[in-house]
């Protein structure tokens, strides 16, 4: 049982446990030794006097020195998640915070994007406006143009026809003067024929 003790006692205390506990152990081996001969359930009182001894002193060490490792150990551990969960909370945070900002920054880019194809859809209507007003007025030109040259050949194709009724005219005269010798009958008859042109 002593062997049991000092065994237990370096598993939870270390070395300097054992180094500490190895003469009590040994005397109560001995004490254990001596009293063997009354048989398993037999009660030696040196040896429960130092199994609490042992057990108290295991206590007193575990009390003093392991459970406030353990607990600050634990403590840390705790801090530790405890400040990971903020953190994650807070990045959450951030990320909604940012989907928030990344979703009015799109639709504010919808928006200016609409408003460009509004107004690019009125530049062009007004373009074509001006093209179709500007092609009608290069069309009334070309007209008024067409209808001034028309006009001017027109009056060259009279003149012409004066002339050459005039020649005709004169032709004729000259035939019919050559026919009648009657020179004022002529005269009348090709003025007569210059008012009819």
């Amino acid at each position: 049982m002593a062997i049991h003790t000092a065994r237990a006692a370096v598993a939870v205390g270390g070395p300097a446990v054992v180094a500490a506990l190895l003469p009590a152990a040994a005397i109560a081996q001995e004490s254990a030794e001596e009293a063997a001969g009354g048989g398993i359930f037999s009660l030696n009182l040196g040896l429960v006097v130092w199994t609490w001894v042992l057990f108290l002193f295991t206590l007193l060490i575990l009390v003093w020195k392991v459970f406030p490792a353990i607990s600050g150990g634990l403590e840390e551990r705790h801090a530790r998640i405890q400040g990971a969960i903020d953190e994650a909370r807070r990045a959450r945070e951030e990320a909604q915070a940012l989907r928030v900002e990344q979703q009015k920054a799109l639709e504010a880019a919808r928006d200016e994007a609409q408003a460009m194809i509004d107004k690019a859809r009125a530049a062009a209507e007004n373009v074509k406006k001006e093209l179709l007003a500007e092609t009608k007025q290069q069309q009334v030109a070309l007209l008024a143009d067409a209808r001034r040259e028309i006009e001017q050949e027109r009056q060259k194709l009279r003149e012409e026809i004066r002339r050459d009724a005039v020649e005709i005219s004169i032709a004729v005269a000259e035939r019919l003067i050559r026919k009648r010798l009657d020179a004022d009958e002529n005269r009348r008859l090709v003025e007569q024929f210059l008012t009819e042109i």
